[in-house]
């Protein structure tokens, strides 16, 4: 076994078993015995069950989060002067994710659980991993939505992040609610039935368009 296939293999034991028993609980020696190295290699290739947890998740976002900046920017380049369309700028924003989640449905869950259930270790390391492609995307999206208040925009992005998520990690739900057969994966049309449902969240009234009280 070569050095490379060693490492690559302690990242995809790690990541499985982080998802299936999660990361505090999941052991160094769980990882090594399921590998069959020693300790030793995860000290050499990433320094510390820290180090393994930070390149477990770089491994997965770096990827992830240059997908939507090209997609972002071939669709501006396309737009020229004039705003993307809403429906594009989700695309870009949401597609990667779903497509990350049907081939590496362990990080996705491990993603959806350091989310929603944030810890102070991992927390401030995993957010700023998102931090330019959430900033990136709301100016995209303000610009598509000139007439949005900043705040409102943010709490609607906040809103998609949350149905992303879900759609994540209780996508297998829906078939214990359904009256008839519920497909296992995610297909397109879950990525367009999200995209549409976002769509319609951003361009929904707020409160001082309707009269209510703020």
């Amino acid at each position: 076994m070569n050095e490379i296939s060693t490492k690559e293999r302690i990242l995809d034991v790690a990541e499985r078993l982080f998802a299936e028993k999660g990361i505090k609980e999941t052991s160094l020696r769980d990882i090594t015995n399921a590998v069959g190295v020693n300790c030793a290699a995860v000290n050499y290739h990433f320094g510390s069950k820290e180090g393994l947890i930070h390149a477990v998740i770089t491994r997965r976002l770096e990827p992830l989060n240059k997908k939507r900046l090209r997609l972002l920017e071939s669709y501006e380049a396309e737009a020229g002067k004039n705003p993307v369309s809403l429906e594009r700028i989700l695309y870009a924003w949401i597609a990667p994710s779903i497509e990350l989640y049907l081939k590496n449905p362990h990080f996705m869950g491990i993603a959806g659980r350091i989310i929603s259930d944030p810890n102070k270790e991992l927390y401030p390391f995993f957010v700023p991993q998102f931090e330019q492609i959430f900033l990136r995307f709301k100016d995209s999206l303000m610009r598509a939505l000139p007439s949005l208040p900043e705040r409102e925009l943010l709490l609607r992005m906040l809103f998609i992040l949350g149905a992303m998520i879900h759609t994540w990690t209780n996508y297998s739900d829906l078939e214990r609610f359904s009256s008839g057969h519920w497909p296992q994966t995610i297909g397109e049309e879950v990525t367009e039935s999200l995209i549409n449902f976002c769509a319609a969240g951003l361009q929904a009234p707020f409160p001082t368009q309707t009269g209510e009280t703020p």
